[in-house]
């Protein structure tokens, strides 16, 4: 799977809790795959650091992203925990990306 936002790059799997997700190694997005977010925010949010790693860009979050999975266009929806965290869902599979730092955004203190 390439990152939605960042042309030909591949994903790379990272696993927290024995649970694993794709992160891309150019702009420390994160693909979470339908339910997976949800289970990983009841997480310790100290355990979720090494993805919540990177910086949010404005060029990428305004860049429109296609699924991974399958290709669809992503949709650009508000996040409830933030309303400044814009979340990427396909509206097939039901996965997401988050962009880099975009997780530690959503993550409590």
């Amino acid at each position: 799977m390439n990152c939605p936002k960042c042309p030909n790059v591949p994903l790379q799997p990272a696993r927290v809790r024995g649970l694993e997700v794709d992160q891309c190694p150019d702009c420390r997005g994160v693909w979470f795959d339908e339910q997976e977010l949800a289970r990983l925010l009841l997480v310790k949010p100290a355990e979720l650091k090494p993805l919540a790693r990177g910086h949010g860009s404005a060029s990428l979050d305004a860049k429109p992203g296609r699924c991974p999975r399958d290709g669809d266009a992503l949709m650009r929806v508000r996040s409830a925990r933030d309303r400044e965290v814009v979340v990427d869902v396909c509206p097939r599979c039901r996965g997401l990306w988050l962009d880099g730092g975009e997780l530690a955004r959503l993550l409590p203190e």
